[in-house]
């Protein structure tokens, strides 16, 4: 089953624009902040495989362990990183923007928005009609989670 994925978040976060960049700089270390994240495999220059953890719920046998391959491109200057799916890695395709932007003084919009399907999903029958939303709120919460520790990296 394919699952599709669409999902903006926004937040507001106590970091001047400058302090916030410097997340853009370290990718590596921006990315292996997501939750779920087993291993981050680099193919190239800014191009990488994520492999993920099960995300799901093996008891209601709705459960899958997606990996993904990712093309990044930087633009500093307008504060923002977008990834854009490789083809034959993986068993999902999903392309995304991490934006920054200036909110004031010193506070920063974290903005983030990823979309795309995970293929292959297995699912039985019976839970076929709840599988796509029960799917996607998990992926809503790991990006929830991943925003709140990008928050927390910047308050050190």
């Amino acid at each position: 089953m394919k699952v599709p994925l669409n999902i903006q978040r926004s937040l507001v976060i106590e970091a001047a624009p400058a302090k916030a960049l410097a997340l853009l700089d370290d990718l590596e270390s921006t990315i292996k902040r997501f939750p779920k994240l087993k291993r981050l495999r680099k193919l190239g220059e800014l191009q990488y495989v994520w492999e993920m953890e099960t995300i799901g719920s093996r008891m209601a046998k709705i459960a899958h362990n997606v990996s993904y391959g990712a093309a990044y491109q930087l633009d500093r200057e307008a504060g923002e990183l977008r990834w854009a799916p490789l083809p034959d890695h993986g068993n999902a395709r999903i392309a995304g923007r991490f934006r920054l932007q200036p909110e004031g003084g010193s506070q920063t919009r974290l903005s983030f928005s990823v979309e795309g399907e995970l293929r292959d999903v297995p699912v039985p029958l019976v839970y076929r009609l709840v599988a796509p939303p029960f799917i996607q709120g998990k992926f809503t919460s790991l990006v929830d989670r991943f925003l709140a520790a990008t928050e927390d990296a910047l308050r050190r």
